[in-house]
C-alpha cells in the first residue's frame, strides 16, 4: 500500500536532481538550482517516510507474517 507512493515520490525527487550539487558554492548557485535542491531534498525525505512505512505495514516484505502465509499457502506447504 506505501510501496506505490514510495517510488512516486522517488520519480518525483528523480527530476529535480541537480548533479554535482555538493560541489557547487552556495555564493554560485542559481535560484532554479537552489529550488530544485529544496524539491529535491523535500520529494526524497517523503518517499524514504513511505518506504519506511511499507516496511512497517505492507505484507509484501520477507519478515512480515502475511508474507509467509502467502508463500506457503502457493507451495501447498501447511504453517
Amino acid at each position: 500500500m506505501y510501496l506505490g507512493p514510495t517510488l512516486l515520490f522517488t520519480a518525483f525527487a528523480s527530476l529535480f536532481y541537480v548533479p554535482g550539487f555538493m560541489d557547487i558554492p552556495f555564493g554560485l548557485l542559481t535560484p532554479s538550482q537552489l529550488i530544485s535542491e529544496c524539491l529535491f531534498f523535500i520529494f526524497g525525505l517523503i518517499a524514504l517516510a513511505a518506504l519506511s512505512r511499507s516496511i512497517e505495514s505492507d505484507p509484501v516484505w520477507p519478515w512480515r507474517p502475511e508474507f509467509r502465509r502467502l508463500v506457503n499457502a502457493l507451495f501447498r506447504q501447511t504453517p
